[in-house]
């Protein structure tokens, strides 16, 4: 057995003879799921072995909030960004990141008219150094 290489995806099982048989992992899993009856919760991705646990989980909190917000978006336009749940989102909209942008964009006109005359006074700065630069006085 020392320095042999083996695979390890496969495993190996002895028999009553002595001979051994070398099966694949996955032939060996799905034997298993072919003997034990497996119960799925299709929502939330889970497969548990028994009814009972299938039944607790269909009656769980993490289930039934997402039966609850199956097939809903909770989603800011402003900002792009899209939510876990309607609580997730009215804490985005209460955020100072939101609330900036929001300002923004409430105050986008005036902000571009002042940045208009803001431009033009320093151009008209520029002008004005330059004909003091070059003692050029009207």
């Amino acid at each position: 057995m020392s320095g042999e290489i083996r695979n390890p995806i496969e495993e190996i099982h002895f028999e009553p003879d002595g001979l051994h048989v070398t099966q694949e992992k996955e032939n060996v899993n799905k034997l298993i799921d072919l003997k034990r009856k497996v119960y799925t919760c299709d929502l939330c991705g889970i497969k548990v072995t028994s009814n009972n646990v299938l039944r607790r989980h269909i009656e769980g909190r993490k289930h039934l909030m997402r039966v609850e917000r199956e097939g809903k978006t909770f989603e800011c336009q402003l900002c792009e960004i899209i939510a876990n749940s309607q609580t997730q989102l009215d804490a985005h909209l209460r955020s100072s990141k939101h609330k900036n942008r929001l300002y923004k964009k409430e105050h986008a006109n005036e902000m571009m008219h002042k940045g208009v005359w803001l431009i033009i006074f320093c151009v008209a700065c520029i002008f004005l150094n330059f004909l003091l630069l070059f003692k050029v006085i009207l």
